[in-house]
């Protein structure tokens, strides 16, 4: 299937189905579909919490599980599936002047990814680059001089320190690559953005069309990090326009996620929602609408001052006595429901991904590139494992 016709079933799918996907019982305490299909929401809320962490591990699980009571949807799993590109058995690690200041986990996906980067012909811009662990990889095993673009002086410091200790051809500029000026860093060469976030890789795709980039390698990431409201497909068959809310979707696959990590997640959603309750009897604030993030480090002041501080924050006034214990529970009440509800919206977590980053293929492709998709690496590695490889 080319990319064009999957990109036109997907996006036809998501619409058809968007009631699954679209509502967030975080925020609804039940969606529509649960009165349309109340066998599946029945069953949703009866499970375990081990079936709740192996469905959502699992995007083929979700689908098939789907599947028993929407039949259709067992066409998602052919429109997800995209070819893995494995590091080979005799592949290398990193020698330790490479490595060097690079945590385990970003050693291992920058390696999976240089690996997946075909024949590099042209000297290379690192966009969005951070310390340039992966330029550096770059830098060695292609031969070619490398220019790291990052907005964050220190980084660009540190990275210019660790370039000097691996002896590589690596250089720094510091500029914020939503600035047009940064484009210019794009002409003629080989672009490559690990995780670069929604507006900054959109950025990096429109600036390599307009100077004339000769490849660009890319592994999209969070695709809310944008400035629009709702997002405007690049291509006109485009007709899928998610709210930036919505694109939060994609990311919510938490595969690689620890124990601890799950507990502090299970927690932060359970006073969420409490505090949506709390904000909703206080001050008649529907539960629909959103608040800025909250720092996780607030877990630590335990649930009363957390909610406080919050509502302190949120500018709203709480009794000096007020029922704690029964609002905790309520969350945590709360959590549990939303968890096992999500698993419907989770089934097309995947299917909207893909279609993103098809969305941003089929822009290349238009400009003349030619566009290979794949997965660099397993879900293991990091969820976020899309690669979109693009030659002139």
């Amino acid at each position: 299937m080319d990319h064009l016709a999957r990109y036109l079933s997907l996006q036809d799918r998501l619409g058809r189905h968007e009631a699954f996907w679209r509502p967030a019982p975080f925020h609804i305490t039940r969606p529509e579909w649960c009165a349309r299909q109340p066998e599946w929401a029945a069953q949703a809320l009866a499970l375990d919490d081990a079936e709740v962490e192996r469905l959502n591990a699992d995007n083929g699980a979700l689908i098939a599980w789907a599947t028993h009571f929407v039949p259709e949807l067992s066409a998602l799993q052919a429109l997800i599936e995209l070819p893995r590109l494995e590091l080979p058995a005799d592949a290398e690690a990193a020698s330790g002047r490479l490595a060097w200041g690079m945590p385990g986990r970003k050693q291992a996906q920058a390696e999976a990814f240089a690996e997946a980067v075909d024949e590099i012909d042209h000297p290379i811009t690192e966009w969005c680059a951070g310390k340039g662990h992966l330029g550096r990889l770059l830098a060695v095993r292609s031969h070619q001089p490398v220019l790291s673009l990052d907005f964050d002086a220190t980084l660009c410091r540190e990275g210019e320190l660790l370039a000097e200790r691996a002896h590589v051809d690596q250089h720094f500029v510091c500029a914020d690559a939503l600035d047009a000026d940064a484009a210019m860093h794009l002409a003629g060469r080989h672009a490559v953005a690990l995780h670069a976030c929604g507006d900054l890789h959109l950025a990096l795709l429109r600036g390599a069309v307009q100077q004339h980039a000769a490849a660009v390698d890319l592994s999209p990431c969070c695709y809310y990090r944008t400035r629009d409201a709702v997002y405007r497909p690049l291509n006109p068959e485009g007709s899928l326009q998610p709210t930036r809310d919505e694109l939060h979707l994609p990311v919510t696959d938490t595969a690689t996620a620890g124990a601890r990590d799950r507990r502090l997640r299970d927690q932060a959603m359970a006073w969420k929602l409490a505090f949506l309750k709390l904000r909703e009897d206080l001050a008649q604030v529907p539960t629909t609408r959103t608040f800025t993030p909250v720092p996780s480090s607030w877990l630590s002041l335990g649930f009363e001052a957390w909610c406080r501080k919050l509502a302190a924050r949120e500018g709203i006034a709480v009794p000096m006595h007020y029922d704690w214990l029964t609002l905790e529970a309520f969350g945590w009440q709360r959590q549990r429901e939303v968890m096992r509800l999500s698993l419907v919206r989770h089934v097309f977590r995947r299917p909207l991904e893909v279609w993103l980053v098809l969305d941003r293929a089929l822009y290349l492709e238009r400009a003349g590139y030619r566009v290979r998709l794949a997965e660099f690496c397993g879900r293991g590695l990091t969820p976020r494992n899309l690669f979109i490889s693009a030659r002139i």
